[in-house]
């Protein structure tokens, strides 16, 4: 199927808007050092790569016309349980040594642990309340994402032009505003 650019009607400089996020896309391996922050909106750091070995680079334009991936990584929605459960594991063991002592009070073997655990199980709580959180925002924004990615699929690159569009649409944008276009504007249509 040829797709005419809408500003040039050429058809030599289109690409699929997926096929030019691929193009600008590079993986390498080897032993080289992972960004540890975000440089560049949507370049992933190490943990959302899941290995130490790979390196994922992207031109602008590969930024601007990817699709925007979510900004975390999904195994951290498991630290409050594990906060909570060091916590458990740490009072525990806390109690048992007051209560080996002489003459222990029942209040001390059961609230004197807190000193040193209470940290743990307040951020393993806080923690866990914003996993739930997120899980809730994620659940309402699928619908929303789901329809999202089928525009962005179906849009095209001219190179020619530097413009992006949707065949039949009749609107052609910078690539820049590409996810305005696919949450925005389009899913208003």
């Amino acid at each position: 199927m040829d797709v005419r650019c809408p500003t040039c009607s050429e058809t030599g400089q289109v690409v699929a808007v997926p096929g030019a996020v691929a193009a600008g896309t590079t993986y390498r391996i080897g032993r080289v050092r992972l960004p540890g922050e975000r440089e560049i909106a949507d370049l992933p750091t190490a943990a959302s790569l899941g290995a130490s070995k790979h390196v994922m680079s992207r031109t602008q334009l590969a930024v601007w016309l990817s699709f925007p991936s979510r900004h975390y990584t999904p195994w951290t929605r498991n630290h409050g349980y594990i906060m909570l459960g060091v916590a458990a594991l740490g009072h525990l063991v806390v109690s048992l040594v007051i209560a080996m002592g002489q003459d222990p009070q029942w209040g001390e073997v059961l609230l004197a642990p807190f000193c040193l655990t209470g940290l743990f199980w307040g951020l393993g709580l806080l923690f866990v309340l914003g996993s739930y959180g997120a899980r809730k925002r994620d659940t309402v924004e699928a619908p929303a994402r789901e329809r999202a990615l089928a525009v962005w699929e179906s849009l095209y690159y001219c190179a020619r032009d530097n413009v992006v569009f949707e065949p039949g649409v009749g609107v052609s944008f910078h690539p820049s505003e590409t996810r305005e276009y696919i949450f925005g504007f389009r899913n208003s249509r």
